[in-house]
């Protein structure tokens, strides 16, 4: 990752959080259709190689993983979309989706065929789009990517997108993990906001004697939120550096003990109540709702979340009382400019889209797009280089842009750089470590027969 994150982003971040996370963005299954034209009639389409004319009348599918009607990233998109195709009046996005799991087996589905139904679509870059690109199902985008485009670009905000010399999407924008605190429950149980683990451990201990209350949301029922904590604490024990070597495969995981000593917090956090009783019954939405609700007293999750506390109808904490912290240190240990997050989310174009050009060029647009867009609204951290209006940017997340200020080396979500089974089998891992019968050296030999190779 690169130097002084914040030259790149605030010259302009994530989430997306989940993610977020990002992340993690939706909670309701359904797939729908975008258009600004009323007429809902089929399109003729007539094809001439890989393009179009200008008179021509075509449909582009596009899909992604913002299904819920209340997210603030599909109302980004839909207006984005709608402004495209005033400028393209020669080309209809049709659009669906599925929430985020959903999406993600869908995806994987389509495309060990050829995925005729799919011209972009939304997709993580890093480990989880290389074996697309391995399986060449992907377009790459240097022949539509302008010298204009390019001078927008932020420094090093590409390379998750990048295999073999070839670009194969944009950024659109990034998140930054984060410890949401509730301030007014740490104060009823005396607790201070941590920034260390010990007092991480110490403000658990006394936010679970509070009634009704979980210390920390986690959200475990669904890997990712489970990885989420533990990736944060091996960040600390290992360093970012460090992390990045392993996921790239430069060295061997387990190598260092830190790996080894994040699990045991996670342990350690467990067996001290501050992910309640029961965390694996209880998803992201579920985590989200606790903290928002104020039945939680911290939520580990990334930058996108920010917008979610102040914009969701069903919160009854007080925004303005929410903190958001960094990552807390491991005494003695690691780089405090160290953070996980970075550019990650994107659209992509399918290989087999009979319209490449209009597609490529769609991707670029929406990208730039939602980076923009999520950046004025507070919901991740822009990848171009544009100028922002920062006049609704809501107080947590001016916090969180602070935070990113000091970050220096950053790691990815590990589901995103690792390939898939690897990937697929840290989450389950990972998850292991919310139960009363967890065992750290089972997870540990794990993760080095899965990553190892």
């Amino acid at each position: 990752m690169k130097k002084k994150f914040m030259s790149r982003v605030l010259s302009v971040v994530l989430s997306a959080a989940m993610a977020a996370s990002l992340a993690a963005c939706a909670s309701s299954q359904k797939s729908e259709e975008t258009s600004s034209n009323s007429d809902n009639s089929d399109s003729k389409t007539v094809q001439t190689g890989n393009s179009s004319t200008d008179a021509e009348e075509i449909t582009l599918n596009v899909w992604h993983q913002w299904s819920n009607d209340t997210n603030e990233l599909k109302k980004l998109y839909d207006t984005a979309v709608g402004e495209y195709m005033i400028e393209n009046p020669n080309v209809k996005i049709n659009t669906q989706t599925l929430d985020t799991e959903a999406y993600k087996t869908k995806i994987s589905a389509e495309f060990t065929g050829d995925a005729s139904g799919i011209d972009v679509f939304y997709y993580w870059g890093a480990g989880t789009a290389k074996k697309l690109v391995n399986a060449d199902k992907l377009l790459p985008l240097d022949d539509y990517i302008t010298d204009e485009v390019k001078a927008k670009l932020l420094p090093g905000s590409t390379s998750a997108f990048e295999y073999d010399g070839k670009t194969y999407s944009l950024p659109s924008f990034s998140w930054y993990m984060t410890l949401f605190c509730n301030q007014e429950l740490f104060d009823q149980a005396g607790a201070t906001l941590p920034t260390t683990y010990d007092e991480l451990l110490e403000a658990s201990k006394k936010l679970s004697k509070l009634d009704g209350i979980t210390p920390i949301a986690a959200g475990a029922k669904d890997g990712w939120n489970a990885a989420f904590i533990y990736q944060a604490l091996a960040m600390r024990e290992v360093g970012a550096a460090n992390i990045n070597k392993m996921l790239n495969s430069e060295v061997s995981f387990g190598e260092d003990e830190g790996y080894k000593a994040a699990a045991d917090k996670v342990l350690e956090l467990y067996q001290a109540g501050a992910f309640g009783k029961n965390p694996l019954e209880s998803g992201n939405d579920d985590a989200n709702s606790a903290f928002i609700t104020g039945k939680a007293g911290m939520r580990i999750m990334g930058s996108w979340f920010a917008n979610q506390v102040y914009t969701d109808d069903s919160a009854t904490i007080n925004a303005d009382k929410v903190v958001a912290l960094k990552i807390p240190m491991v005494t003695g240990k690691g780089n405090e400019s160290d953070y996980c997050g970075g550019f990650i989310e994107s659209f992509w174009v399918n290989k087999n889209t009979k319209y490449a050009e209009e597609a490529a060029k769609f991707a670029i647009f929406i990208n730039e797009q939602m980076g923009k867009a999520a950046y004025e609204t507070g919901t991740g951290f822009c990848g171009w280089n544009e100028e922002l209006d920062e006049s609704n940017l809501n107080p947590l997340f001016i916090q969180i842009k602070g935070l990113v200020s000091e970050g220096e080396t950053g790691v990815l979500a590990w589901d995103t750089s690792l390939d898939a089974n690897p990937a697929t089998i840290h989450n389950e891992q990972v998850q292991t470590l919310f139960s009363p019968d967890a065992n750290v050296d089972t997870f540990i030999e794990e993760h080095e027969a899965a990553i190892n190779q």
